[in-house]
């Protein structure tokens, strides 16, 4: 598990994002003739009396630009990745993932309702790892819990606060998975 990241490598991730994006506006704002043009519908800026030719603002990011937004922050990430030595190839049950060339729709498939990191996939893998180091011994589930309880301190804490609404989906999940796990034992006996 990632422990955490340390500030120059995060004052670097975002001093090369902030370059590549401020490098995406200048390449869509400038026309033919190469010079910089005003932002469609921005506000403008008067200096004095004269007009400031090519000066405004608009939204960072457009709806039509999503995909492109995307892409930027996909490439950053796996960039960032890779400088810190961690892998950009995920393994899935169908085979390996690459990260550097996930599309939107690829991204939003996965956390799906059926998708390999939806909630009830990963919740199955997780509950199966967890009961599998437990030896499938129901005496063992407060240390169960309690490992999981720990794991997503972690995460937290990694993540810098909350996670995000899909991670307490999965363990809401999982919860009920053990419950049901344990009845099964006091039913059998």
């Amino acid at each position: 598990m990632l422990k955490s990241v340390g500030s120059g490598a995060l004052e670097r991730f975002q001093a090369e994002a902030q370059k590549l994006l401020e490098e995406s506006r200048r390449e869509k704002a400038a026309p033919e003739s190469g010079e910089a043009k005003p932002a469609r519908g921005g506000d403008r800026v008067s200096l004095g009396n004269k007009a400031a030719e090519g000066v405004g603002y608009e939204p960072a990011v457009k709806e039509a630009d999503i995909g492109a937004a995307f892409r930027l922050l996909r490439d950053l990430v796996a960039r960032n990745l890779q400088e810190q030595g961690v892998a950009t190839r995920v393994a899935t049950g169908e085979g390996d993932l690459d990260l550097e060339s996930l599309s939107p729709e690829e991204a939003q498939s996965l956390i799906g309702e059926d998708g390999y990191f939806g909630v009830e996939q990963t919740s199955e893998r997780i509950f199966q790892f967890a009961i599998g180091i437990a030896g499938n011994d129901p005496n063992r589930i407060d240390a169960i819990r309690k490992g999981i309880e720990d794991g997503y301190r972690q995460a937290e804490e990694a993540w810098g606060g909350e996670l995000p609404e899909i991670s307490y989906k999965t363990k809401d999940a999982l919860t009920e998975k053990l419950d049901n796990w344990l009845a099964s034992f006091s039913e059998a006996g």
